[in-house]
């Protein structure tokens, strides 16, 4: 039986065509590596290997030296296309524009305009964020770099255009993407990595927010990522995309709070919060407890109000942990003082938007499939035509070392 196995894995292996892609995790409290393959026509994907490793201390020094061990597991690296999805205390992506004025405006653009034009752009975008994104991922300006360049379109006079050369036009405004991280990381990572071999860097949070309003076709919600320490917000709003704030709660507070409750360990706490999500236990249990829960879950609540705005508000919720269902009923919607819908952002409603097929190779589990899937279709949804990224990332090296 067991040689029969082998040679179907053997198989489906060898007969599902695609790329081959490592995606890297470093993700609040764990370092994962994933290998895979991606058929984005036949929208397959099939995950063929996976290690994680849980990090105790979230630093650039420990995150590296994780991600070393971890890629030992793997051979040839260099016949992977490589994503690097990171913390947003380690990596900011933000999706917004930069318009300028042409000074020769009845003039046709030729490639050393559009090359000047994107030049002064990503300095422009750079400029304006640098200072905020320091203080976000608490690092000196200085040290700030652009580790990916993405020019997601362009408009001319108010026209969206696909390839401005041989137009004419007085305002151009040019939408990128771009994700800092810290001169640190990025020295780091460029001794384990062929550079050449970097197809993506992204913020982990941004870029389940970005695909999600691509394949729910919503454009105005929130993310929320659920750690054992803190909560992450992310928002999408008017095709403005990006890390919001954190809160600190999560699994570890509320199991915490729980076992001093009832006057238990949080290991036992925990797993009554399993047994009550499973409803594994009788009615009048189930009930009680439910009360209590209701209560602990005032700060999670509490910290959800605090950032969001006062208008009707979609939160979808990716939780790191076994999260009680309850946060998702009009019991516990009745606690917020303003209009907050807290729905799953569950691995099945990712597939069902996308339309992809998911397959995992025998044995092999991961940590958080949404985050893995939000990074990998992140490179399918990067503009197909991509030679005015291509000149962005030639004129940014300036800003990458």
């Amino acid at each position: 039986m067991l040689g029969l196995n082998y040679i179907k894995e053997f198989l489906a292996n060898l007969l599902f065509r695609g790329d081959r892609y490592l995606l890297i995790e470093a993700l609040n409290h764990y370092v994962q590596v994933t290998v895979l393959k991606a058929d984005f026509e036949k929208k397959k994907i099939r995950i063929l290997g996976n290690w994680v490793s849980l990090v105790a201390e979230f630093s650039t020094f420990n995150i590296l030296k994780e991600i070393k061990f971890l890629l030992k597991n793997v051979r040839k690296l260099h016949r992977y296309k490589i994503i690097l999805s990171l913390d947003s205390d380690f990596a900011t992506t933000i999706y917004s524009s930069i318009s300028l004025v042409r000074p020769n405006s009845k003039e046709t653009i030729d490639e050393a305009d559009i090359d000047n034009l994107i030049s002064q752009a990503i300095w422009r975008f750079f400029d304006r964020h640098r200072l905020k994104v320091a203080q976000k991922m608490n690092i000196d300006d200085v040290d700030v770099l652009l580790g990916d360049v993405r020019i997601r379109g362009i408009r001319l006079d108010g026209h969206k255009i696909v390839n401005p050369i041989g137009f004419k036009a007085k305002a151009v405004e040019i939408y990128f993407s771009q994700t800092f991280t810290s001169r640190d990381l990025m020295r780091g990572f460029r001794d384990l990595l062929s550079k050449e071999n970097i197809a993506l860097v992204t913020e982990a949070g941004t870029a389940i927010s970005h695909v999600f309003s691509r394949i729910a076709g919503q454009d105005r919600f929130f993310i929320a990522n659920l750690f054992p320490n803190q909560t992450s917000i992310y928002f999408s709003s008017s095709g403005r995309l990006g890390h919001l704030d954190n809160f600190e709660w999560g699994e570890n507070d509320l199991t915490h709070l729980l076992g001093r409750y009832l006057k238990v360990d949080p290991l036992i706490a925990k797993t009554i919060i399993q047994s009550y999500s499973a409803e594994n236990a009788s009615e009048n249990f189930l009930r009680r407890f439910e009360n209590i829960l209701l209560k602990e879950l005032q700060m999670f609540a509490n910290g959800l109000e605090t950032l969001v705005e006062k208008e009707s508000s979609d939160i979808y919720v990716n939780s790191f942990f076994n999260l009680p269902p309850l946060i998702f009923s009009d019991r516990f919607h009745s606690r917020f003082q303003k209009p907050i819908k807290l729905l799953p952002l569950s691995t099945n409603l990712i597939i069902e938007k996308s339309g992809f097929e998911v397959q995992f190779k025998h044995s092999v589990s991961v940590k958080n499939l949404a985050t893995i899937l939000a990074a990998l279709l992140e490179i399918n949804f990067l503009p197909q035509n991509d030679k005015m990224s291509h000149l962005a990332n030639r004129r940014v090296r300036w800003l990458v070392t």
